[in-house]
């Protein structure tokens, strides 16, 4: 699910914290999003007002029925419109959701301002109903503190504001109970919110350490797997793919004259060329000791021929003391990238594998491509 857009519900997500991307985009997919939790609630809210329509036949509680009926088939259209998104790769959208969910918190308010009024059983299931949901909102917007005493406001405080003008003097109970009832939940919320970021961060790093390479931090292996299912998955149509198998040649006398100090820098630097030359969308590992891959989505034939070029000019021109560096690199491609599952992926490896031995046949110091029907075994 994307971040919220607009500016208010950005600052009620919070989304200003030193926090990654990725973190932020998991708190904000709570489970205050998650559909059965919304119709539970819905569904309780329009059980009351319903059947106290349908006892006291007051008109007030006949359109708070039908307001709850607006916000479950509203509700319902925006998870309609999230499965469309995500159908056709689109970034789902929260400020809707987001808007949706404190209109209903003060709905709730409203209903019990209605109840507390009508006094009875009517006070009853009302006040109940809204105390309950209130009480689940920490729980429910873990890591979006300010989102949950927003929420707890806009069902609680009506109540408040109403106690005044009632004749019973129990119903002061409520005005005392109120800031306590507010402190708490905010200091709850806050308590559940510190630790979800710090497992979700811990999570985070974690997984930043396996994939990713410690020295040049480009993909490992496994970070170069998974970045290749995320990007297939969020292809919305055909796009054709190349692979370069890049292999430099020289490496080891590096690491023989120099030591392995100067040849880790040299990896540095290679993996800095790469960075400068590719763009933003393209994945990079490094594959082991001095080989890399490069996968360059929406690919003509041509484009990776000129990556190559490019990139064997810009390794030329690196020395180490007197020491030439070149790079032999292999070339293979695919005509639509959402076929990359594991088993294609390895064999358009493979392909590009075979490319890079022709290459080095050669003489070292350029690129060979490889057509994508040519057979694993040529």
């Amino acid at each position: 699910m994307s971040l919220p857009r607009w500016r208010l519900m950005r600052w009620l997500s919070g989304c200003e914290r030193d926090l990654p991307e990725e973190v932020l985009r998991q708190l904000v997919d709570g489970p205050i999003n998650w559909l059965p939790i919304v119709l539970a609630g819905i569904g309780s809210a329009l059980l009351v007002t319903t059947a106290l329509a349908l006892e006291s036949g007051s008109a007030v509680w006949v359109q708070l029925s039908l307001l709850q009926c607006v916000f479950l088939v509203w509700r319902l259209e925006l998870q309609r419109r999230l499965r469309h998104d995500l159908k056709t790769k689109r970034e789902a959208r929260v400020d809707g959701i987001m808007l949706h969910q404190l209109l209903w918190a003060a709905s709730l308010g409203v209903m019990a301002v209605a109840g507390l009024m009508a006094g009875g059983a009517a006070a009853t299931l009302s006040i109940a109903v809204m105390l309950v949901v209130a009480s689940l909102c920490p729980a429910l917007c873990i890591g979006r503190p300010r989102l949950s005493l927003t929420l707890v406001l806009l069902c609680d405080l009506p109540l408040k504001l109403a106690v005044p003008f009632q004749s019973e003097p129990l119903y002061w109970v409520f005005i005392l109970q109120g800031p306590v009832f507010w402190l708490l939940m905010d200091w709850f919320s806050r308590q559940l919110s510190a630790q979800t970021e710090a497992s979700l961060l811990k999570s985070y790093r974690s997984r930043l350490e396996a994939d990713y390479d410690h020295l040049t931090r480009l993909y490992s292996r496994q970070g170069f797997y998974r970045a290749v299912s995320l990007m297939r998955r969020r292809l919305a149509g055909r796009v054709p793919v190349a692979l370069l198998y890049v292999d430099l040649d020289g490496f080891k006398d590096v690491n023989d004259r120099l030591g392995h100090e100067e040849g880790d820098n040299l990896l540095i630097q290679v993996a800095d060329c790469f960075r400068d030359v590719l763009r933003n969308e393209d994945l990079v590992a490094r594959w082991g000791g001095d080989e890399f891959l490069l996968l360059l989505p929406g690919a003509d034939e041509k484009t990776p021929v000129v990556i190559a070029e490019r990139l064997l000019r810009a390794i030329r021109e690196m020395r180490q003391d007197d020491t030439r560096i070149d790079a032999s690199i292999g070339i293979s491609r695919l005509e639509d990238a959402r076929d990359l599952k594991r088993v294609e992926l390895e064999k358009l490896i493979r392909r590009a594998d075979h490319a890079l031995y022709r290459a080095k046949n050669e003489g070292k110091g350029r690129y060979h491509s490889a057509f994508e029907a040519e057979s694993d075994n040529a």
